[in-house]
């Protein structure tokens, strides 16, 4: 039998906090939206600049990528702010290339402190955009069957949030290929992999500022007319990946294959920057 939270909230809202650099989970995060009635889209980023920490809905749900086995710095940041009213059904969903790690295990850990815990907990396998420390791209033939492979999971996804059903994740032992990559991601990713590597072909670049557009930590400017990175980076690669003209790179990023989720366009990621 399926567990259900049952719960009644007057309140029949769904609230999606969203982070996404390469538009897979925007795309998710929008696919709900059109299955859920009343369904919001809000950015994290936006939402911890703004300072608005109290919500009330019917659904509250964190929309994504893991990054080194774990939910990207922000996400974490956001959780440990925000003040939940009532008691509503609590999910998140992360889009990765495979791995979650302790994801979802860390994520309760900050809900408890607020004594609440995610009702249900998805993980959703999509193309990878890792691509700084070691090739995880997809090739073309791959890339389309993950997204075709996906639209099965996301409709299973809905379902399950639309009746309020728990899920909870089965977690496996990781890889220890994918627990030393973890480990380094936390010593190294805001250290060493940081935005004052980044580096612009200047012979490619063409300043149409895409990469100002997507980016959405709004961390990027261009002045006198040289791209800059601002010193506030998730390294979500959303830059890199989106160049119109592959002119960005980073440490061993040459060469490789950038990737964007097909559904998602340069307009989609700036309209929902804006979204608090």
């Amino acid at each position: 039998m399926k567990q259900l939270h049952l719960k009644h909230n007057e309140n029949n809202t769904t609230i999606l906090f969203l982070f996404s650099g390469t538009g897979n989970s925007l795309n998710l995060a929008l696919r709900i939206q059109e299955k859920i009635e009343n369904c919001e889209i809000l950015s994290i980023p936006k939402v911890l600049e703004d300072k608005k920490f109290k919500y009330e809905a019917a659904k509250i749900g964190f929309i994504f990528p893991v990054h080194f086995q774990n939910a990207p710095y922000i996400v974490r940041e956001l959780l440990k702010n925000i003040k939940i009213i009532g008691d509503p059904y609590l999910f998140a969903i992360a889009t990765s290339g495979g791995e979650i790690g302790k994801t979802f295990q860390n994520i309760n850990k900050i809900l408890d402190n607020q004594n609440r815990t995610l009702h249900s907990e998805f993980s959703l396998v999509l193309p990878s955009n890792s691509i700084i420390m070691e090739n995880r791209s997809s090739t073309p033939k791959e890339i389309n069957r993950l997204i075709k492979n996906s639209e099965v999971r996301i409709n299973e996804i809905i379902e399950i949030i639309s009746n309020n059903e728990i899920e909870k994740c089965i977690y496996k032992k990781s890889s220890f290929k994918d627990r030393f990559g973890s480990l380094m991601g936390r010593f190294f990713l805001y250290r060493i992999f940081n935005d004052r590597r980044f580096k612009v072909d200047n012979e490619k670049c063409i300043r149409c500022g895409t990469c100002v557009s997507v980016c959405p930590m709004n961390n990027i400017e261009i002045v006198d007319d040289k791209v800059t990175w601002n010193h506030n980076c998730e390294c979500c690669l959303a830059c890199i990946h989106w160049c119109p003209h592959n002119a960005i790179e980073h440490f061993k990023t040459r060469g490789i294959p950038r990737y964007h989720h097909p559904n998602i366009k340069v307009k989609h990621m700036r309209e929902y920057k804006s979204k608090s």
